[in-house]
């Protein structure tokens, strides 16, 4: 950024106001503020960013589904055998603590199986969606893929391309089932590894089904893998579901030896379903299980029913409909989806009921979490913690859900301290058990970019469906939520302090009246700015989600006795304002007059003017931004063009400092790349009579009144060598400079300060100015030629 964080860019040090006093920013003026001077200076902060960062790292840390910037789903996804024993497939011999030794005493009367019906496989068979092939299974190493999908080099199979029922075979050649096949023709016995929410107990009885088997059992899965073979029978095709290992319980070589000779034995098969992280040793391993895409599984469960005429692939291109497909969701949502989906083609669901199905699909799964016995206590505080930093690095959300847990124990055994497992769960399993994906991004930090492993709900409306209702349907929690909240609003990690902001502002969606009185309003009225930024953070994207009011409320705080209030709504309206652009420039207008009413310049008066500027020009900064995006130039010209009329009487101070503020920020980090107020200038249609052309004018006129400002002809011209100087490296700055330079070369002064401040631009240990210098300084001459001969002729 070119300016300071808190003031006007100014060479060598000056002051461009020299009124301003060197106290604190608000110390008493004779208009009632409640704080001190000694209040603000005991605080540990004195300062804060400028209000362009304050939206940048907003935009940065807040959860994409918040504010629409952020497109990942995911990333590339962390699992496979990165993670040793908690990341996937673990070979040799593992051993941690001693060895366990069961007994078996007596006789096992229990029964451990049951009969699947036939036809319950054969109405599940008609739905069901084979996964397509992993898109590098069928490649060979050149990079080419053999006609019929196969690698020549291969035998046949008795499933694959050439066997005899190939034209009965629905599977593609390599997908998951395909390969589970094969396993389980040749072993008799296959182990499928998958997420819980994937159908892959469906998968494991078309399986069976594809192998022959036309009789099937369910097993006990709570059976020691040294159990099974003596539960198998003849002729059946055996399902184990759900089916844990760990550690202590690893499925071992001998174990799936044991089974194949028993099966082979007996003509029977045998699927074993795990988790995406199973532990085995030796063997032929296991098959990842990933389903097809949501808009497969949804045509599969369509094809078969009562669809009044209409088609499948009609009803998949209803916007409602694509809509509920781009969030990742469990199988058996997708299944009660179709049935809503054939109601729509029926008329029996309305269009609207059919869009609603997201959120009654995450709200059921929210409720499930919370009702559940499975669920520890500890278990809903990682949840609690995952919804709030959603796409933000594990290590972050594990941490700080541990400082929830306790919390939430006191509430709960007020008379028990919070024990806290070191070394519990694993991070795979947490993650899993959360319907969520860990996958690797670069985090943004003040040091450059750093890969972080971040984790995702699979289903984007998880995390705000989980915090409104943590909010609201379980009031219990919110003592422990506030405080916890309160604490993250303090952190010195900025995703932390965000994270905090996005959550109140679920909360005050809704239920504004109770966030507003426990979080936000006691956060705006906080003497350190760093908990008024989380007020403003939070009513901003309060906001954007659509809670009621928050226009009405900054603008009453904006003018409110209490300067603190009206910190927080002046830099909210930095963060919203470009939401209803016009009102917010008003607001800010208003507030600048507001401030002489109450005494006019005193102690504190020239940061609070500051502060107002800074939000103005991020608010102008904005719409221009937005207006270049879109191409409708209307509002930013409006915006634009009302400045030079705003730029006399008690608003002057304003509008100027607002000019200035604006001219610092850059469409890079750390102050690097374009500033952002040049290339609103060089994108704007100079066509006379355009929009474009109307903001054109008006920042030229803003310029001029800045550089024939005493109080801020030092920034502007600061400013503009820092322009000059960043245009050596780009042609298309130089364009927009090359063009703007002679709008401000209105009169002999304007050219004679241009002209001099081009001439005598240096950097260190340059004896002349830089070419781009001298360019520009012909082009501002050339209009003058006449001018200057004239006044230096002696008639003159």
């Amino acid at each position: 950024m070119n300016a300071p964080q808190d003031h006007p860019a100014v060479p060598d040090g000056q002051d461009p106001h020299p009124e301003r006093p060197e106290t604190a920013p608000h110390s008493p003026d004779g208009t009632g503020e409640t704080a001190t001077a000694s209040e603000e200076l005991s605080s540990a902060e004195t300062e804060t960013e400028h209000a362009w960062d304050s939206r940048r790292d907003l935009y940065r840390h807040s959860p994409g589904i918040m504010l629409g910037h952020s497109a990942r789903i995911g990333g590339s996804l962390v699992g496979g055998d990165q993670h040793g024993v908690s990341g996937g497939h673990v070979t040799g011999d593992v051993i941690l603590g001693g060895s366990k030794v069961e007994y078996h005493l007596g006789g096992d009367d229990e029964e451990r199986s049951g009969e699947i019906p036939a036809a319950e496989i054969e109405a599940l068979a008609r739905n069901f969606a084979y996964p397509p092939a992993a898109p590098d299974d069928d490649t060979r190493p050149d990079g080419t893929a053999p006609a019929d999908g196969r690698d020549p080099g291969q035998p046949d199979t008795p499933y694959g391309p050439g066997g005899p029922d190939d034209a009965e075979e629905p599977w593609e050649p390599g997908s998951p089932f395909a390969l589970a096949l094969a396993g389980l023709r040749e072993h008799r016995v296959a182990i499928l590894s998958g997420p819980a929410t994937t159908g892959r107990r469906a998968a494991a009885l078309m399986l069976l089904r594809a192998a022959g088997s036309r009789t099937y059992r369910s097993l006990d899965p709570a059976l020691p893998p040294g159990r099974l073979a003596a539960e198998l029978r003849e002729g059946c095709g055996h399902l184990v579901a759900d089916f844990a290992t760990s550690p202590e319980r690893p499925l071992r070589e001998h174990h799936i030896r044991a089974l194949s000779e028993r099966l082979h034995a007996t003509g029977s098969h045998l699927v074993l379903v795990v988790g995406p992280h199973p532990v085995v040793h030796g063997g032929p391993g296991h098959v990842p299980w990933q389903p097809p895409e949501p808009a497969a599984l949804l045509a599969g469960h369509l094809r078969n029913k009562d669809l009044a005429g209409r088609s499948v692939d009609e009803l998949l291109a209803l916007t409602e409909v694509r809509a509920v497909l781009a969030h990742h969701r469990p199988v058996a949502d997708t299944a009660r989806f179709a049935e809503r989906v054939a109601g729509y083609a029926r008329g029996t669901v309305s269009l609207a009921e059919l869009g609603a199905f997201g959120h009654y699909a995450a709200e059921r799964q929210v409720r499930e979490w919370f009702d559940s016995a499975d669920h520890t206590l500890h278990d809903k505080a990682f949840l609690i913690a995952l919804a709030t930093f959603d796409e933000a690095p594990y290590p972050l959300t594990a941490e700080l859900s541990d400082v929830l847990f306790g919390l939430l124990q006191r509430i709960e055994n007020p008379g028990e301290p919070a024990r806290i497992p070191v070394f519990g769960t694993s991070s795979a399993q947490r993650v899993e058990q959360a319907l969520a994906d860990r996958y690797q991004e670069p985090e943004e930090t003040e040091w450059g970019p750093v890969l972080q492993t971040k984790v995702q709900f699979r289903d984007r409306l998880t995390a705000i469906t989980l915090l409104r209702e943590v909010w609201t349907g379980h009031p219990s929690a919110r003592p422990a939520l506030v405080a916890w909240l309160r604490r993250l609003a303090d952190d010195p990690r900025p995703v932390v302090r965000t994270r905090a902001a996005a959550t109140a502002a679920v909360m005050a969606e809704a239920d504004l009246p109770s966030a507003m009185a426990l979080l936000i309003r006691s956060w705006a009225a906080d003497q350190r700015l760093r908990s008024r930024l989380a007020a403003a953070n939070a009513l901003a994207l309060a906001h954007h989600l659509g809670a009621p009011h928050v226009s009405r409320i900054l603008a009453e705080w904006c003018t409110a006795p209490d300067h603190r209030l009206r910190w927080t709504a002046v830099r909210s309206y930095a963060l919203v304002g470009d939401a209803f652009p016009r009102e917010a420039l008003a607001a800010l207008t208003e507030a600048v007059r507001g401030m002489e009413t109450r005494g006019g310049p005193s102690r504190g008066w020239t940061e609070e003017l500051d502060d107002l500027a800074q939000s103005a020009a991020v608010l102008l900064l904005a719409a221009g931004q937005e207006a270049a995006a879109d191409d409708g130039w209307d509002t930013a010209a409006d915006l634009w063009g009302a400045l030079p009329t705003l730029a006399r009487g008690t608003t002057r101070d304003f509008v100027l400092r607002a000019m200035v503020h604006a001219s610092g920020p850059t469409d890079g980090p750390a102050g690097t790349g374009r500033p952002l107020l040049l290339d609103l200038f060089a994108r704007a249609d100079p066509k006379p009579g355009t929009d474009g052309a109307v903001l054109r004018h008006a920042l030229a006129a803003l310029w001029r009144s800045v550089l024939n400002d005493p109080m801020c002809t030092a920034s502007g011209k600061n400013t503009l060598r820092q322009w000059v100087r960043g245009a050596e490296s780009d042609r298309g700055a130089e364009t927009a400079l090359a063009e703007l330079l002679p709008l401000l070369a209105v009169s002999v002064e304007d050219h004679r300060r241009l002209a001099h401040l081009l001439e005598n631009l240096r950097g260190e240990g340059d004896p002349a100015p830089p070419a781009v210098a001298l360019r520009l300084r012909a082009l501002v001459s050339a209009p003058y030629a006449d001018a200057r001969t004239c006044a230096d002729s002696p008639s003159r």
